[in-house]
């Protein structure tokens, strides 16, 4: 297989890239398989990941089950039992995952944890999240940082921040008479 599937270009018929045990560099093609694999860039109509790893994916629809990604960009993603460190969606599910930040429009979480979640309808069923953004919220969500707590996170930061200008502004000056 050659490092960069070509898909697109002059193609009536549907381009299907399956990679089972490899790794690859660029995967472009309508619709793209693997299992127990791993790409750096993927790009699709349909792309569907088994144990498997990428660094980005873009596509329309994105499957995934026991597998790691950096970035997904895509209409719909499901991600189960995966990793999932940013994602840009319409609809986002996760179930038994784990995500960084995740911007969609409808999320569902099931027993998952995410740092940063923000959507317009978000449906949590036992998850934990650090922040939590969303118009219409539903369910059962334990978020880390609540409105009291992240007013005191700031507080806290902007204090340190305070104390830390203050000493440099001191020792400067204490540098100068020397």
């Amino acid at each position: 297989m050659s490092e960069a599937e070509s898909a697109f270009v002059g193609s009536d018929e549907p381009v299907t890239v399956e990679l089972e045990d490899q790794a690859s560099g660029d995967v472009q093609a309508n619709v793209v398989r693997m299992t127990q694999s791993a790409a750096e860039n993927i790009e699709g109509e349909a792309v569907r990941m088994e144990q498997s790893a990428a660094q980005t994916v873009h596509a329309a629809n994105v499957d995934m089950r026991q597998s790691a990604v950096a970035m997904v960009n895509a209409d719909s993603a499901v991600v189960r039992d995966s990793i999932l460190n940013a994602a840009r969606t319409s609809a986002l599910s996760l179930e038994d995952s784990v995500a960084g930040v995740a911007i969609t429009q409808d999320a569902h979480l099931e027993n998952s944890a995410a740092g940063v979640i923000v959507g317009q309808r978000v449906d949590v069923k036992n998850s934990r999240t650090i922040f939590l953004i969303g118009r219409n919220i539903q369910g059962d969500v334990e978020t880390m940082l609540d409105p009291r707590g992240a007013l005191l996170l700031g507080i806290g930061f902007a204090s340190t921040i305070g104390l830390l200008s203050l000493l440099t502004g001191f020792l400067r000056r204490l540098l100068r008479r020397s």
